[in-house]
């Protein structure tokens, strides 16, 4: 895997890498850029309050080696 010049050989690396890389991906900060109105969802479209909750619950590296793992 490369990360930019960097080619990543090592299993842990690797995972460590994926792992920012999501983290980074689904961090719940404001992004600026492109946008969409509030309501351009309709509701029954939209995450619930407690899909959301547990969509956004923590992932650990351990969990992205097991799903890397699983796609062998």
């Amino acid at each position: 895997l490369w990360d930019g010049d960097v080619l990543l050989e090592n299993p842990d690396d690797i995972s460590t890498h994926i792992y920012s890389f999501y983290k980074e991906l689904f961090l719940a900060e404001p992004r600026e850029g492109v946008s969409l109105c509030d309501d351009f969802w309709p509701l029954a479209d939209q995450v619930s309050d407690a899909e959301n909750a547990e969509l956004t619950l923590p992932f650990s590296p351990e969990e992205v080696g097991r799903a890397i793992a699983s796609m062998k």
